[in-house]
């Protein structure tokens, strides 16, 4: 999928500097300091999978791709991504939030469907969108002189949506993968992303765990005591089940899926399960921000 090597190495760089900024040091919690936030909640930093993130667009529209395509790949090159990215990741910086556009035959409109439940990517406050990828889809609708049309639909309708032409594309921290492009043209990838385990604090069960080897190895030792929680219809869930083409076989243990990655959390707060796997910055996101000892 990549079309450009240095998109590749671009995406690399940045990312190893977010996901710095979200780690032990940064928990990337907006507007607070990192050392003054608790969390009952903790992040592995070990990625267990390696995933590009891209837009998907409708396959019969190849001149929205390419000028989708163009944008990204100059974004990651003069600072226009970069500066997205620091409004979530950078304490000092605010997100800036997004607003859709009533759909209209009247209107030269990028109609893009979106799931609002995938922070710190893709999520809502009121009738107020945010995200980098909210941001990054409204940057590239505004250079192309459109006005930006955001639908919410549910994670596992987003491809059907386009293949049926209700929407011109999806955005929402979604994975390159070979059988989503039965439904969609993915655009290059605009963010490198792995999937971690989320655990309480006073777990000890991945507590020898430093490599992927070791987190794989802890976690094929669970047994039907013990549950894990993942979105459903995402790549953490394809890992859980053995789908995964890094080669992992799946768990023994149980696999509850949810709606979305912050109901995993709530439920893994709250003792209902033991374990979540989910994006490692979307996890770390969620937990400084929903899940500290000051909430």
């Amino acid at each position: 999928m990549r079309k450009k090597a240095l998109s590749l190495i671009l995406i690399l760089m940045m990312t190893s500097g977010m996901l710095v900024s979200c780690g032990d040091e940064n928990t990337g919690m907006v507007g607070a300091d990192a050392d003054e936030t608790q969390n009952n909640l903790e992040v592995l930093d070990v990625l267990l999978t390696e995933e590009q993130y891209g837009i998907g667009v409708n396959k019969d529209d190849p001149e929205l791709l390419k000028k989708i395509n163009a944008f990204i790949e100059k974004g990651l090159t003069d600072g226009t991504y970069e500066e997205i990215t620091g409004h979530y990741f950078d304490k000092n910086q605010a997100p800036v939030p997004v607003y859709s556009a009533k759909l209209s035959d009247y209107s030269d409109q990028l109609v893009v469907a979106t799931t609002g439940d995938f922070a710190p990517f893709d999520y809502d406050e009121g009738d107020a969108y945010y995200g980098i990828d909210k941001e990054l889809i409204k940057a590239i609708a505004d250079s192309m002189g459109k006005e930006l049309v955001l639908v919410n639909v549910n994670f596992d309708m987003l491809f059907l949506t386009v293949a049926q032409k209700k929407c011109d594309a999806c955005i929402a921290g979604i994975t390159i993968r070979e059988d989503r492009e039965k439904y969609v043209d993915f655009s290059v990838p605009y963010y490198h992303a792995g999937q971690s385990v989320a655990l309480k604090k006073n777990d000890n069960a991945f507590s020898e765990a430093k490599t992927k080897e070791d987190v794989e190895k802890a976690l094929l030792e669970l047994d039907t005591t013990k549950t894990i929680g993942v979105e459903g219809q995402t790549s953490g869930e394809d890992y859980l089940s053995g789908k995964d083409k890094g080669g992992f076989p799946g768990v023994k243990c149980n696999v509850e899926t949810f709606t979305t990655l912050e109901e995993a959390l709530v439920a893994l707060n709250n003792d209902e399960i033991d374990y979540v796997l989910g994006d490692e910055a979307c996890l770390k996101y969620m937990i400084a921000k929903e899940f500290s000892d000051e909430n």
